[in-house]
């Protein structure tokens, strides 16, 4: 009898649980949006930080939060886009420069049109499509990786925030590091591990690197780390989620266990954020069926739950 009594106690205190925890997932971002709502997008390439996250930027401006997109890149190494912009098959290393600045420009003119400042934009100059490998690259200014586009071996001097920033894992990791401690967001955003272009899972790990070493010597800076999918299998474009008005998650997504979070648009949100899509002219010449796939009702985000995000919980830091 009295095992079986145990055991109802067991089952009692299981099922309480797994309630409590049920109901501790977060389904909603409205909770992360005030006027104390420091939010942090650091964004492989120009376009993915609006593709991701237009819609988000502008709810935290209009709540009176404040608002920071780090760029990882410049866009600078997107050989198709080259050859058409400047008409030549055998673009060279001056080429890829003037287009990089082509895509700052355009990335300012998205920004501003959701309503952001210029000032609050970040260009960190490090090697568009080779993020992954700087991985492999933790040099202390011994030999440091060369772009085979721009033919750069660091980020432009006006870009790098401490002197003589190499491209190498140690100083990308130091970089972002730097805004994370000067900005001290409560909300973190970008793509996640399982984005398939390699920038973009490159750029998942160098910030969870940061925020591992943030944390370590700060305990107090725990941001609520989101992350957005722009890149798998040919989603949206090749889904159904490209035909309607809402913005389905990706088939076959490894999502570990974790929820999607939907976050619905205002029409006028859904409105500025196509504006600030088609400000990015360079790369709708090439996808605009793609960067259009993003122009929905909604924007999808999963709660990261990696050694960067443990102890955050789902709740703004009061620092």
């Amino acid at each position: 009898m009295r095992i079986k009594i145990l055991l109802a106690v067991a089952l009692l205190f299981s099922c309480l649980f797994c309630a409590v925890t049920r109901a501790a997932e977060p389904t909603s971002l409205e909770p992360l949006i005030s006027r104390s709502t420091r939010l942090m997008i650091f964004s492989p390439h120009p376009d993915d930080e609006t593709l991701g996250a237009g819609g988000l930027i502008q709810r935290v401006l209009r709540a009176g939060g404040k608002v920071k997109v780090v760029f990882m890149t410049s866009g600078d190494g997107f050989q198709d886009g080259v050859e058409l912009i400047d008409h030549t098959s055998h673009p060279t290393a001056r080429d890829y420069n003037k287009y990089g600045q082509i895509r700052r420009l355009e990335a300012l003119g998205a920004l501003t049109t959701l309503g952001m400042k210029t000032r609050d934009v970040i260009f960190l100059g490090f090697p568009d499509g080779g993020l992954s490998i700087l991985r492999t690259k933790s040099c202390f200014h011994v030999d440091p990786y060369r772009s085979p586009f721009t033919r750069k071996l660091r980020p432009p001097k006006f870009e790098a925030l401490f002197p003589r920033a190499d491209y190498c894992a140690r100083d990308l990791t130091d970089e972002i590091e730097r805004v994370l401690f000067r900005f001290k967001p409560s909300l973190v955003v970008t793509t996640g591990p399982e984005d398939m272009h390699p920038d973009h899972n490159s750029t998942y790990y160098f910030l969870e690197q940061a925020l591992d070493r943030l944390m370590i010597k700060y305990p107090y800076l725990k941001p609520t780390v989101l992350t957005f999918v722009i890149h798998f299998n040919g989603w949206p474009v090749a889904e159904e989620a490209s035909s309607g008005d809402r913005l389905d998650p990706p088939p076959q997504f490894p999502d570990h266990g974790r929820k999607w979070i939907t976050f619905a648009l205002t029409p006028r949100e859904v409105a500025a954020k196509r504006r600030a899509i088609l400000r990015y002219h360079s790369q709708m010449l090439l996808m605009n069926r793609f960067l259009l796939a993003f122009d929905k009702v909604d924007e999808l985000y999963m709660l990261d739950t990696g050694p960067a995000a443990a102890g955050a919980g789902f709740q703004m830091s009061s620092h």
